[in-house]
């Protein structure tokens, strides 16, 4: 009698895994496919600790140019903590000029920029002010625009090295 019992425990042990097991591949299967991010490739690295930081730090482009014919124009690369992910190319590079600071953050990116443009400006403020400044930079950097700079830029170059 025990026997039974016992043995009726298991079997309904079993078919509560089993049915626990074949919902969880059923509602994966299905939130997978409609919330499935693409992530970019990475870079494959022999030490997971060091990542590619010596690759990198012994040439980051000729790291580039040879990882971008295998991995083409968006990768990762792991380096030690932290991960970096590149956009090579004006086909992917208006990912990176156009996102949101919640998803791709420049200012994080080009803190060491600051000095060359001031406080204040370009990556030194929001993403809100950041915008409005680039939309005046975009106008004035036009090829036009540019093509009548180059006097001012010869006279400022000439100046500069004549001291």
């Amino acid at each position: 009698m025990e026997l039974d019992s016992d043995n009726n425990l298991l079997k309904t042990g079993f078919v509560i895994v089993a049915t626990l097991a074949i919902s969880k591949l059923i509602f994966s299967f299905f939130t997978s496919q409609s919330r499935k991010k693409r992530h970019p490739p990475t870079l494959q690295a022999w030490l997971p600790l060091i990542g590619s930081l010596i690759r990198f730090l012994k040439g980051p482009v000729v790291m580039l140019r040879d990882e971008y014919p295998k991995l083409g124009s968006v990768f990762t690369v792991n380096l030690l903590h932290k991960k970096m992910t590149f956009l090579i190319g004006p086909e992917v590079s208006a990912h990176f000029f156009k996102a949101h600071d919640s998803v791709l953050s420049q200012q994080e990116v080009y803190k060491f920029n600051v000095p060359t443009f001031g406080p204040g400006v370009v990556f030194d403020v929001d993403y809100t002010v950041r915008q409005e400044q680039f939309r005046f930079f975009s106008e004035a950097l036009r090829v036009n625009k540019l093509k009548a700079y180059v006097d001012m830029m010869i006279t400022e170059a000439e100046g500069f090295f004549s001291n």
